[in-house]
């Protein structure tokens, strides 16, 4: 068995506060978030794909066509799915 070490107050006090003594669902908590890390459930593209969709995304944004967020829009939707994770 390893021993994570977190040097770090925030992190302690959210598990503690959230887990106590729970280490069984801290675990399972655990290694769903590993899983979800390694797969995000998008499947795979080549580097051709990713290189033509960077390029569509570029174009759109130098045309006016990219519908792009605000700042406060993107802090909102970024914390939200951190939220989710």
């Amino acid at each position: 068995m390893q021993t994570i070490q977190i040097n770090n107050p925030e992190i302690e006090n959210f598990l503690t506060s959230n887990y106590g003594d729970d280490t069984q669902s801290l675990l399972k908590d655990f290694v769903k978030f590993v899983k979800l890390s390694i797969d995000d459930s998008y499947s795979a593209i080549s580097k051709d794909e990713a290189r033509t969709r960077i390029t569509k995304a570029v174009e759109e944004v130098k045309n006016g066509e990219a519908i792009l967020l605000t700042q406060d829009e993107y802090d909102r939707d970024i914390n939200e799915f951190l939220r989710t994770l």
